[in-house]
């Protein structure tokens, strides 16, 4: 019996660290394809668009053969659009005309500061993403995959698009040696993808599907910058807290930005008015203009407000922002004499979009 224990014992060991030592894999495709010229480790005479990212994990530090099997997925790609040979011998422009022209796509990695940029075009459906023999030695591995057109980026209309005309984006899977003896049938094991099925086939647009993606211009897409304004908190406050130089907080304001360009500044104009767009604010008793008033200030981002004219609200990009809105020297001799009651104002926030700062 004993024996049996010691055996029992070995087998739970191996199994545990065969499980440690899963590999996986995840693939992160861009949610917006467009193209622009080559930039290093590309050739930076074509014209490219990157697909997306594909990292490898070990679970370890051993990676042999790491390849993309295309499962619906072309080695060629051919997109339609504005394509020049020549000027106009008056004007010295470009003429445009549409054209076919090809895309390849490629992986781009780098393994202990090795940089390999290799063309994914081998018709027997696997594609190597390194040319190494045996172990990479790592824990993590990671390829960017991008489409590098044929003809040089100068062939291109910047502003134009082109239009997906032969060629799939349907999906792939990712498979790994077993060992260092090369990879092959037999030396192979498929690895899973976003937590999927190593057999699951990944779709390699964001879309998720293999229908032909819009057409990608050629140049950054200038996404409309959205701007979404809450007011937030909104309170009442013991008037005497407003006295003076007192600042009472009423209610935040928050904004957030979307679809800005990271490498801009953004901002907004933020105006006040109250029911009877006056310049100046008051506190009704019961809120009813008529009624007995109350002067007050009012605040918004360390600044008097004027009613009716605009506050800056600068520095934004993508995120949220919150500042506060206050009421300050209140007219005491006013609020002494005031009758009873509860007093309030009610005061509209709009905001315009400041041209990119």
């Amino acid at each position: 019996m004993g024996k049996i224990r010691t055996l029992l014992l070995i087998c739970l060991l191996l199994l545990s660290a065969h499980l440690s030592a899963q590999i996986t894999a995840t693939w992160v495709p861009k949610d917006v394809l467009y193209f622009e010229q080559g930039f290093s480790p590309l050739n930076s005479n074509k014209l490219v668009a990157h697909m997306g990212t594909l990292t490898i994990t070990t679970g370890g530090s051993q990676l042999f053969d790491p390849n993309i099997l295309n499962i619906n997925l072309s080695t060629s790609f051919q997109f339609t659009g504005p394509i020049t040979w020549s000027n106009d011998w008056q004007t010295g422009l470009p003429i445009y005309n549409n054209q076919a022209t090809y895309f390849t796509l490629y992986a781009v990695s780098t393994v202990k500061g090795a940089t390999q940029v290799n063309p994914l075009y081998q018709s027997d459906g696997s594609q190597p993403l390194r040319t190494e023999n045996g172990n990479l030695n790592l824990a993590v591995f990671i390829a960017d995959l991008y489409l590098v057109s044929d003809q040089d980026w100068r062939r291109f209309q910047p502003g134009a698009q082109y239009t997906l005309t032969s060629g799939t984006f349907g999906g792939f899977q990712v498979a790994v040696a077993d060992n260092g003896g090369g990879y092959w049938p037999g030396n192979d094991t498929l690895i899973p993808v976003n937590n999927s099925s190593p057999t699951d086939t990944t779709p390699i647009l964001s879309s998720g599907t293999s229908a032909p993606p819009p057409p990608v211009p050629y140049g950054e897409p200038v996404s409309q910058v959205t701007y979404t304004l809450s007011i937030l908190d909104e309170q009442s406050f013991t008037i005497t807290g407003a006295y003076g130089t007192s600042i009472a907080k009423v209610a935040r304001a928050q904004l957030s930005v979307a679809n800005a360009l990271t490498s801009k500044t953004y901002g907004v104009n933020v105006v006040f008015t109250n029911q009877y767009n006056s310049p100046s604010f008051s506190l009704h008793l019961d809120g009813i203009t008529n009624q007995y008033a109350i002067p007050y200030t009012l605040r918004f981002n360390s600044q008097d407000v004027l009613g009716g004219s605009p506050i800056s609200w600068t520095g934004l990009n993508n995120g949220t922002f919150i500042r506060d809105i206050e009421a300050t020297r209140v007219d005491s001799f006013k609020a002494e004499m005031a009758p009873a009651g509860l007093y309030s104002d009610t005061i509209t926030v709009n905001i315009t979009p400041i041209d990119t700062i």
